[in-house]
């Protein structure tokens, strides 16, 4: 069937289409080529708030020891995990702690912002203008092209309509200086963008699908006609918009070709994609996040858990992150923050698992994936930067020596000692982009002659 041009912006004007068309927009100047040869790298960064505490994420048998002046490297899989990550047990082959790399060149406070994945001293959720580079995120979306380059999916943001649904700005991930990108707050929306066209029980997705196709035909033609009648000075920046059009019209192609995949790997749809409670917002954001990735739609994605004001009243919990931050409740911060980590453990578990169940080549998704668990303020509720702690679970392709590792660098200051720069610069160099460094140099490590430039090379295959 063939829509006019009535027809299909008739359809936009009642919103039939609008959640659909939303992401397409959104990345008209994302890479649309597919992976390359063999399987894609694939990355999951799942970003809490109030900091990791470095003690709740030791394991008692590496606690007490003085390694402050050298690299403390141990076999991660002979040693029993803390209590509240025990759902992670049965990953303990691939997985990794990380601790002792600093972050003093960010904000600190309630949240690092854009710094913890740029890092580089950033405003906030609030002033978008301090976004000065590329995330670390974006910046590996680039190198792994999928037909969504990134997928943002968040509980809390600044919202363009409501706390439970739309667009959400977290403040924490750029493609490029000034440009931050979009997630997606409700998971009943999130789950209509990524596999509506292929799962509707009517033909209504695939009705909008088509009218789509459609509206950029039309598109393309009006910006050729344009093209005619603007100075030919004009042209190169016309030809740039016009490019960007087609190439949003290929993965539009591709993503029809990919109907029936993406029919196939869909989360089953049930209540949960539409419940205000925001741990089970949490687990459907987890389920359409892992099956994003086994369906192909995209190699990236990052998952805002929560923010300073978000209370777990499901957990039973009564009082907020930021409360629990000054000690305020009827239990310790100890015990509200072990809580907490054991539900984020079952989550990253739910994950890991269904990537492992899934075959590829002659091992399973989870060994060409990297999940990395991290916090946007380091170490604490009011982060000091001195150390910035990291559970990594998932192969990520064999490209880093990681998996069944315990690893804590020196402490700040001394010699040896390494920073978050260094560990976004050690991916970007694993995974296709060699810098020298990604991020901004602490300058008071600079000026006592601590060297911290460049990959983290004990980590490196």
């Amino acid at each position: 069937m063939i829509y006019t041009r009535r027809d299909i912006f008739r359809g936009l004007s009642l919103g039939t289409s609008a959640a659909l068309l939303t992401p397409f927009l959104r990345q008209v100047q994302a890479q649309v080529d597919g992976a390359p040869s063999g399987f894609p790298n694939r990355f999951v960064f799942v970003v809490k708030s109030s900091g990791i505490v470095p003690e709740g994420i030791t394991p008692e048998a590496f606690r007490g020891k003085d390694i402050s002046d050298k690299l403390f490297n141990k076999d991660l899989t002979q040693t029993l995990l803390p209590a509240p990550m025990h759902a992670l047990e049965p990953f303990k082959d691939q997985l990794s702690i990380v601790q002792g790399l600093s972050g003093k060149m960010c904000r600190g406070g309630h949240s690092s912002w854009f710094g913890m994945m740029g890092v580089y001293m950033t405003g906030g959720e609030f002033d978008s203008g301090a976004v000065i580079r590329a995330t670390a995120d974006a910046e590996l979306a680039k190198l792994n092209p999928a037909p969504f380059n990134h997928v943002g999916l968040s509980i809390r943001g600044k919202a363009l309509s409501n706390s439970y649904g739309g667009t959400m700005y977290p403040g924490i991930t750029a493609v490029a200086p000034g440009k931050e990108l979009p997630f997606q707050g409700s998971p009943d929306v999130a789950y209509e963008q990524l596999f509506g066209s292929a799962v509707s029980a009517n033909n209504s997705s695939e009705r909008q699908f088509k009218m789509q196709r459609n509206l950029f035909d039309f598109m393309v033609s009006d910006l050729k006609k344009v093209k005619q009648q603007i100075p030919s000075s004009e042209h190169g920046k016309m030809d740039a918009y016009l490019n960007s059009f087609e190439e949003l019209q290929v993965r539009h192609s591709k993503l029809s070709s990919m109907e029936d995949q993406i029919r196939d790997k869909a989360p089953g749809y049930t209540d949960k994609f539409t419940s205000k409670v925001e741990e089970v917002r949490q687990e459907a954001q987890f389920d359409l996040a892992s099956a994003s990735l086994i369906a192909g739609l995209t190699n990236v994605v990052t998952i805002r858990l929560d923010n300073v004001s978000m209370t777990y009243k499901r957990l039973g919990l009564d009082k907020h992150n930021h409360g629990i931050g000054h000690n305020e409740g009827s239990k310790t911060q100890t015990e509200y923050r072990d809580i907490i980590r054991k539900h984020h453990s079952e989550l990253l578990a739910g994950m890991a698992g269904k990537l492992r169940a899934v075959p590829e080549g002659d091992g399973n998704m989870l060994d060409n994936t990297m999940i990395v668990f991290l916090s946007d303020s380091a170490d604490r509720h009011h982060g000091s930067c001195f150390e910035w702690p990291y559970v990594i679970l998932g192969g990520g392709g064999g490209k880093l020596k990681l998996p069944g590792r315990y690893l804590r660098y020196p402490k700040y200051g001394e010699q040896g000692c390494r920073t978050i720069g260094d560990w976004w610069t050690t991916l970007l160099n694993a995974y296709g982009n060699p810098v020298d460094y990604f991020g901004n140099e602490d300058l008071v490590l600079k000026q006592r002659g601590v060297s911290h430039a460049g990959p983290l090379e004990e980590l490196i295959v």
